[in-house]
């Protein structure tokens, strides 16, 4: 008996937009450029640049062992990567202003609905299923991602939230699923994982025991196998979970 769904979030319930993503890296750069000139530090922004670029390919070594290191330590890594590496004091503001200029860009690029996501959202919890979310961040954390699904409109109908900078690990990872489902209070065999990604979403899904859906964008359409079940909308779930009857 279908008890619970959980969803991937980005590129299943949000996309980004290539103007929002261009825009989040400039504020970035610029925010961390300005406080570390006013805290004496004083580089050239395109090294600033750089160093963010850099830090992007740090990130997928990391992120390649299914662990997480959140928006603080992405900002420890970019001052590694500027040389300063000890200049700014773990804890205290000048930190804590760092963090922040590298978290609040989402807030004014925001992302936008994927297709049907808060219908069906509304759908399957008007059917008394719940829904939890499992999300590997990125460059944003999991405090400004549920700010990003409470101006959406998503928040009210996801009863778990689940960010991997806050888990400390990622999709794959059982843990993470794990831990959604005891917060859902249902077993794996009771829930189903929706998400955009072969070998995060639904390879981590099916080793819990869980039911997955590949979300099959056209881009990502020839890389499903024959025995993944697949949408290739949002909006085909509520007929797939509660077909009519004939």
């Amino acid at each position: 008996m279908l008890k619970a769904v959980t969803f991937d979030l980005w590129q299943t319930l949000i996309l980004d937009t290539p103007e929002g993503l261009r825009q989040a890296r400039a504020e970035r750069v610029r925010g961390i450029h300005e406080i570390l000139a006013r805290e004496g530090l004083v580089v050239d922004i395109r090294a600033v640049e750089e160093a963010y670029d850099k830090v992007g390919d740090r990130l997928e070594a990391v992120w390649a062992t299914h662990q997480d290191v959140g928006s603080r330590g992405q900002v420890r890594l970019l001052l590694e990567c500027l040389g300063l590496d000890g200049t700014v004091p773990p804890d205290g503001q000048v930190m804590d202003d760092l963090e922040l200029a590298y978290c609040l860009p989402i807030l004014s690029a925001l992302p936008v609905l994927n297709t049907g996501a808060l219908e069906v959202l509304q759908a399957l919890t008007s059917r008394g299923v719940v829904l939890g979310l499992v999300c590997n961040t990125g460059r944003t954390p999991g405090k400004m991602l549920r700010l990003v699904l409470e101006r959406l409109g998503l928040a009210p109908y996801l009863r778990v939230s689940s960010f991997s900078d806050e888990v400390g690990l990622r999709k794959p990872h059982p843990e993470i699923f794990h831990r959604t489902l005891r917060a859902l209070g249902v077993m794996p065999a009771e829930a189903v994982h929706v998400g955009d990604t072969l070998a995060t979403d639904v390879a981590g899904a099916l080793a819990v025991g869980m039911r997955a859906i590949h979300l099959c964008h056209s881009t990502s359409a020839s890389q499903a196998s024959n025995d993944t079940e697949s949408i290739r909308s949002l909006l085909e779930l509520p007929s797939i979970f509660f077909p009519a009857p004939r």
